[in-house]
C-alpha cells in the first residue's frame, strides 16, 4: 500500500513574487500541477499535500484535484511538515512517499521504479540520490563502508563533505511504521534552526533498519524551483523534452531553439512548426498542418489535418481540416472554425460558428456568430453583438450561401437567410429574408464642390 505527501508550504523568497513558489506557471500550468500530474499515474491509496505559504490560494487551486490538504502554518523545515501531517497516516500500515512540490520535471516512471524498488529490497527507508560534478546547494550523502549513515545539508557540511558528489534528491519512500517514531526524535540545531527530514536518515541507521537508494541517472529531474533562473531552465528542459518527442514522432521543427510547445500537446506526423511558434495548454494537431511562423495556441484547442496557421493567435477553439487561417486572425474562446475555411488577415473570430467552406478573408469582427457553410463574409463586416447600454450580447445568423459586402454592418439580434446578400456599406438592423438583397445606406448624390470650375 503506497501513500504519498507532497510538500508545498514553501515561499520561494528567492523568486520575489507574491505568488507563491509551487503556483508558478511552466507553459501556463502551475508547477505542483506538473508534480500532481507525474503522481496520478502510481497506484495509491491517497494524496496528501502540505499547505503553508498562501496556503487558501493553494487550496483553492487543489479543488480541482483528489487530494487531501494539511496546513504547515509555520514553514520549520521538511521534517516539520511531515509532522504535520503524521496524524493522517497515524495507523497506515505502508509504504508513505515524500516528494517535493516544486519539482515539476520529475517523471512518473522514477517514481513507479524507485517505489518497485523500495519493496523489492524491503527496505524502511528508500532515497533517490544522483551523482553530481558541482553538487552546489544539494544535501550529501553520507556513507561509512558503503553504507548511507546520514545526510548532510550543504550549509552544515564540513568543507571534506562538500567534496561529496552524491547527492540527496528529496524524494524519499518510507515503512511509515517503522520511521514515525523518529519524527519525534529530530532537532532543530542546525545552521536554519529547523526540523530536517534528512536527519530520520541517521536515526534510522542508529536503530539498524535498512537504508537503500536508488539511483536517478539523469539528476535535472530533480531539479526544483527556488529562483527565477530555475523557472527559466524548467521551461528549457520540459520545452526540449517536449520538441524531441514530436519529432520522434514524425513532426518537423524547423527551428527548436524558437519553438515552444507544451507536452501536453498532440501534433500528427509530417506537420511543419515553424519558428516563432508558442503552444500551451491541451492541443491537438493533426497531420500534414503548416503552424507558422509566429503562430500562437492557447488550449484547449483542435486543429484538424492539412490546414495551416500563419502568424496568428488561437485559443480555445476548434478548427477543422483543410482550413486556412491568417496572417494575422485572432480565433478567439469558444469558436468552431469547420471544414475548408478561409480566415484571413486581420480577422478577428469571437464565440462564433463558421460552417463549412466559409471565407471570411479581410478585416472582419465575428462575435457571437452562427455563420453557416458556403458564406463570404466582405472585408470589414462587423456583427455588432453588444449593447453597451444593456450589457448584453446578442446573436447574428447568417445562413447558408449568403454574403455580406464590404464594410457591412449587422447589429444583432438578426438574421441573413439563405442566399440572401447585404450591400456594401449597409448598416443592417432587420433581418434579410431568403434570396434577397438587404440595402442599408443613404442615396449617393453627385454635388458641385463650392468654388469647382464647371
Amino acid at each position: 500500500m503506497l501513500k504519498t505527501l507532497v510538500l508545498a508550504a514553501g515561499r520561494g523568497t528567492r523568486l520575489k513574487s507574491n505568488t507563491t513558489k509551487v503556483l508558478h506557471k511552466v507553459f501556463d500550468k502551475p508547477i505542483l500541477s506538473w508534480v500532481l500530474d507525474g503522481l496520478a499515474d502510481l497506484d495509491q491509496e491517497e494524496i496528501v499535500v502540505v499547505c503553508g505559504h498562501h496556503s487558501e490560494e493553494v487550496k483553492d487551486f487543489l479543488h480541482a484535484y483528489p487530494v487531501t490538504t494539511v496546513d504547515q502554518e509555520i514553514q520549520m523545515g521538511t521534517g516539520h511538515a511531515v509532522m504535520c501531517a503524521a496524524h493522517l497516516f497515524e495507523e497506515f500500515e505502508g509504504t508513505v512517499m515524500v516528494v517535493n512540490g516544486d519539482s515539476p520535471l520529475i517523471r512518473s516512471e522514477t517514481l513507479s521504479e524507485m517505489y518497485s524498488y523500495h519493496k523489492q529490497a524491503e527496505s524502511n527507508m528508500t532515497l533517490l540520490t544522483s551523482f553530481l560534478d558541482k553538487p552546489g546547494g544539494y544535501g550529501r550523502i553520507v556513507r561509512r563502508n558503503n553504507s548511507i549513515i546520514g545526510i548532510k545539508e550543504h550549509k552544515d557540511c564540513s568543507e571534506a563533505e562538500k567534496t561529496i558528489r552524491e547527492v540527496n534528491v528529496g524524494v524519499y519512500c518510507f515503512e511509515w511504521q517503522l520511521l514515525k517514531e523518529g519524527l519525534s526524535k529530530l532537532k532543530s540545531n542546525n545552521a536554519q534552526e529547523e526540523f530536517y527530514l534528512t536527519d530520520l536518515v541517521e536515526w534510522a541507521y542508529c536503530q539498524g533498519l535498512n537504508i537503500n537508494n536508488y539511483i536517478l541517472n539523469d539528476p535535472r529531474e530533480a531539479l526544483g524551483v527556488n529562483n527565477r533562473k530555475d523557472l527559466a531552465l524548467v521551461y528549457k528542459l520540459k520545452n526540449k523534452h517536449s520538441l524531441e518527442q514530436l519529432m520522434d514522432n514524425g513532426v518537423t521543427i524547423i527551428d527548436p531553439d524558437s519553438t515552444w510547445i507544451s507536452p501536453d500537446a498532440d501534433i500528427g506526423p509530417d506537420t511543419v512548426i515553424y519558428p516563432g511558434t508558442f503552444i500551451q495548454r491541451r492541443v491537438s494537431i493533426g497531420s500534414n498542418c503548416v503552424i507558422g511562423p509566429n503562430a500562437v495556441i492557447h488550449g484547449p484547442v483542435e486543429i484538424g489535418s492539412n490546414s495551416s496557421v500563419v502568424q496568428s493567435h488561437i485559443s480555445r477553439s476548434s478548427i477543422g481540416d483543410h482550413c486556412n487561417i491568417g496572417p494575422y486572425a485572432h480565433i478567439r474562446d469558444g469558436s468552431d472554425i469547420r471544414t475548408g475555411v478561409r480566415v484571413g488577415c486581420y480577422v478577428e473570430v469571437k464565440n462564433s460558428n463558421l460552417g463549412d467552406g466559409t471565407a471570411a478573408a479581410h478585416l472582419s469582427y465575428l462575435g457571437d456568430a452562427d455563420i453557416k457553410s458556403n458564406v463570404n463574409v466582405g472585408a470589414g463586416t462587423i456583427t455588432a453583438n453588444f449593447n453597451s447600454f444593456t450589457g448584453e450580447k446578442s446573436e447574428t445568423v447568417i445562413c447558408s450561401g449568403a454574403s455580406t459586402g464590404a464594410n457591412s454592418v449587422l447589429i444583432a439580434p438578426i438574421t441573413v437567410n439563405e442566399s440572401a446578400s447585404v450591400a456594401a456599406g449597409s448598416v443592417v438592423t432587420k433581418d434579410v429574408p431568403e434570396n434577397m438583397l438587404g440595402i442599408a445606406r443613404p442615396r449617393q448624390e453627385i454635388k458641385r464642390l463650392p468654388g469647382a470650375k464647371v
